[in-house]
């Protein structure tokens, strides 16, 4: 008996962990919601994207404008607990393949910060032709902080941004300097590097013949005319004339744009334009509002293994308690008829 009675004490953790286990791995997934294509044409190119819906009659409806880099609609994957929340929120949200990734024609590292804004505001009016009833707005992430400033309130009806950069230049000495700060490289040495790696980039931009072999090993001749294209991108003017309703966000520990000088430009420019606008730093979290323990780091793949097991263990509780809380209620609480 006994043997019997911790035979069944195992299998019933075994189901229990198995249950937890699956219930947290549904985060991740994505295909078991409602959904439907999203594809749209701008800037002469198709867009191919999808459009997710919650059970229920959406309350709201949004865009997903990616950050950096050659993202897919989910971005490898990692939207997913994210747009699983807002689903269970009561949120439609969509997202498509940046040009050249997926299913989309075209370079995303032949767009500017303007083009990108141009694709947004075509995204939004297809999004606003499924729902008419409802506020349909953007929310963005990262570099998304030069584009998601050049809306107007005709073309959203309210706007979430996670992690915005401000000037494009600050941001990348802000991203340096903290590298370095994290390699253990101390400060007044890092300020002459922070300087001497200004003055080369400014000198290496400044010649549109560049050749490749001229450019650092970790910059390709797209990348390098990527960032030639958009390095003197600076938010501050499209923000003092923004006027959609805003919730501004910035992990409080964000390695990879200064949150607290942007949040303070933010505070500046648009925080009295509208009633409902928030600028937020949220403690004891990340670029992405991830918690900063055991989540910090600037790029995803410096992650070790372990926490790229968490993260795929915890889904939607890797973020800071209570964040995603606070952006589905903002956005819910545009509530009513589409003001745009």
């Amino acid at each position: 008996m006994r043997i019997r009675h911790i035979l069944f004490v195992i299998f019933l953790v075994v189901v229990i962990v198995a249950s937890l286990l699956l219930w947290r791995l549904q985060d991740l997934d994505l295909d078991g919601r409602r959904h439907e294509d999203f594809s749209f044409s701008a800037n002469g190119l198709h867009l191919a994207g999808t459009l997710w819906l919650p059970d229920r009659p959406p309350l709201a409806a949004l865009v997903l404008v990616h950050g950096d880099g050659p993202q897919d609609r989910t971005s490898q994957g990692g939207y997913a607990p994210l747009v699983n929340s807002l689903l269970d929120a009561g949120i439609a949200v969509a997202s498509w393949d940046k040009p050249g990734i997926g299913a989309s024609q075209g370079n995303w590292l032949a767009q500017s910060m303007e083009d990108r804004a141009d694709v947004v505001r075509t995204a939004l009016v297809t999004l606003k032709g499924h729902f008419t009833h409802i506020p349909v707005g953007a929310m963005g992430f990262s570099q998304a902080g030069w584009v998601i400033p050049k809306l107007s309130h005709r073309d959203a009806d309210f706007a979430v941004l996670i992690g915005g950069a401000v000037s494009w230049q600050q941001q990348g000495d802000y991203y340096t300097d903290t590298r370095l700060r994290l390699a253990g490289m101390p400060a007044a040495e890092r300020k002459r590097e922070v300087v001497r790696l200004s003055r080369r980039d400014d000198r290496l931009f400044a010649n549109p013949q560049v050749e490749s072999a001229d450019l650092p090993p970790d910059l390709t001749s797209d990348r390098w005319a990527f960032i030639r294209k958009n390095r003197h991108a600076d938010a501050t003017k499209d923000l003092r004339g923004f006027n959609v309703p805003l919730l501004a966000l910035w992990g409080a520990d964000d390695l990879n744009v200064d949150a607290w000088h942007d949040a303070a430009i933010y505070r500046e420019t648009v925080l009295s334009n509208n009633a409902a606008n928030r600028i937020i730093i949220v403690p004891d979290a990340t670029h992405g509002l991830l918690k900063s323990v055991p989540y910090n780091a600037q790029l995803i793949t410096q992650w070790p293994w372990y926490v790229t097991l968490r993260f795929l263990l915890e889904g939607r509780h890797a973020w800071t308690p209570g964040v995603i809380d606070t952006i589905s209620a903002w956005i819910t609480a545009r509530g009513g008829p589409a003001t745009g």
